[in-house]
C-alpha cells in the first residue's frame, strides 16, 4: 500500500490543523518529549478538549549489505 498510495509521504501540519478546528494539538519532535506530551493531551481530554499528537519521525531506510 505504501509504494501503491504513498502513505509515508505525506506532509502537513496536523497539530495546527487540530487546533484551527477548536482541539488541543501538539507536534512531537524529539523522543523526549513523547511522554511530557502526552500527559498534556490527557489533560486536555479531561478538561473535554479533542487532543492530537503529531509525532514527527525520520524515514527509514533500509540499507542491506547485499546487491
Amino acid at each position: 500500500a505504501t509504494e501503491k498510495y504513498r502513505s509515508t509521504d505525506i506532509s502537513g501540519n496536523y497539530a495546527d490543523f487540530a487546533r484551527a478546528l477548536g482541539g488541543w494539538g501538539e507536534r512531537v519532535t524529539e523522543p523526549g518529549a513523547i511522554v511530557p506530551a502526552v500527559k498534556r493531551a490527557i489533560e486536555k481530554t479531561r478538561e473535554g478538549t479533542p487532543a492530537l499528537l503529531e509525532f514527527i519521525t525520520e524515514k527509514a531506510v533500509d540499507f542491506s549489505i547485499f546487491p
